[in-house]
């Protein structure tokens, strides 16, 4: 981006956010537009530092009390895609360690390198969730996150195994399928509904998934849990 379109998106960034942001803070958010603006097309396809800023920026801090909800303890953004939500939580909650689930290589090495270019940390694992789930990472997290993963069902199926009890799974989902009952299918995985802001569902883990879950990788996809 030209300065004149970084000064633009730090303003909007200023003024659209719930809470002040520091100047540090801003400054790394910037960059983290700058970087999904240029980066090549299979990252993401949005290109106006005005729609990155509202897509991608304002809709993750949007999740932020929903995540803040959760206890303490590292994240998890699973299906991370271009680092959207965690390289934005990684900016605003430093003293949480956050951890980036993405399979596809391009996306994680772009999530690495734009954490190296905001100055966050973040733990990157180019890896399917589902076989990460079934290793040391299992349990392992406060708060599971998803955003644009796929339908909750299939989310919480591959969101749920890695939250610890007690921790909580908050997915952007939308309006509409926030409307969805995934009661059954928390049930079925250790959690359970809690409340949620619209456009969220909020899974808390309430006991151990059993063993069976998630199945093998593709089979929450095919098969969604009723």
């Amino acid at each position: 981006m030209k300065q004149g379109e970084r000064d633009a998106v730090r303003a909007a960034l200023r003024d659209r956010t719930p809470a002040p942001l520091d100047d540090a803070v801003l400054t790394m958010l910037v960059t983290l537009v700058d970087r999904l603006v240029a980066t090549p097309v299979g990252v993401t396809a949005v290109r106006d530092p005005a729609a990155v800023v509202d897509r991608h920026v304002l809709d993750a801090l949007r999740g932020l009390d929903a995540v803040d909800a959760a206890p303490p303890g590292p994240l998890a953004d699973v299906g991370a895609g271009g680092g959207v939500p965690s390289l934005v939580l990684a900016a605003v909650r430093p003293d949480r360690a956050v951890h980036a689930i993405e399979a596809t290589a391009r996306k994680a090495a772009f999530i690495e390198e734009t954490a190296a270019a905001m100055g966050v940390a973040v733990t990157v694992h180019a890896a399917r969730s589902e076989d990460l789930a079934a290793g040391p990472l299992r349990d392992g997290f406060a708060c599971v996150c998803a955003r644009a993963l796929a339908p909750p069902p299939v989310a919480a199926e591959l969101c749920l195994p890695l939250c610890r009890p007690g921790g909580r799974v908050v997915l952007w989902v939308g309006e509409t399928a926030a409307a969805l009952d995934l009661a059954p299918v928390a049930a079925q995985l250790g959690g359970a509904v809690a409340p949620a802001p619209p456009g969220f569902a909020v899974l808390e883990k309430r006991e151990l998934t059993p063993e069976r879950f998630p199945r093998r990788p593709g089979l929450a996809a095919k098969r969604p849990l009723a």
